[in-house]
């Protein structure tokens, strides 16, 4: 839900928009793992590049937020950015590169189903609905 709400009216609305989180978080996942390979390079542990290059910008946002009004919105929005990004990208890199073997029929049924929600969004379909009460469920905080 965060990242559709970033990328249709967020912070990774438009290219432009999204340029500085996207370069900064491609920035912080290729360093270090350039940078975990120079230093492993022919050792057993090379192939384990991708664990450093998926930085937890969680942990950031928390401080962030424990800190309240006292930080700016603006570098709340970009830190939020640059972790969807980041997410993502560390996502692809296990995806692609830890993995035995890719299914492409599944990864073509999801990028068409990616495709096709872009469309829906971009054509300004909405769907109203309200979570039904199942039974307890109603009662819980969230």
């Amino acid at each position: 839900m965060e990242i559709k709400r970033e990328v249709v009216v967020g912070e990774l609305a438009s290219f432009r928009k999204a340029a500085l989180p996207i370069a900064a978080a491609l920035g912080g996942m290729v360093v270090p793992a350039a940078l975990y390979m120079a230093l492993n390079a022919g050792k057993p542990g090379a192939p384990g590049w991708g664990v450093p290059m998926a930085t937890d910008i969680a942990f950031a946002l928390g401080v962030l937020a424990l800190l309240g009004k006292r930080v700016p919105l603006s570098l709340k929005v970009f830190l939020t950015a640059f972790a969807i990004v980041d997410d993502l990208g560390a996502v692809l890199v296990i995806a692609i590169f830890y993995t035995a073997q890719l299914f492409w029929l599944s990864l073509a049924i999801g990028a068409g189903f990616l495709v096709a929600l872009i469309v829906v969004n971009r054509a300004g379909f909405v769907i109203r609905w309200s979570m039904p009460c199942w039974g307890l469920v109603c009662g819980w905080p969230f």
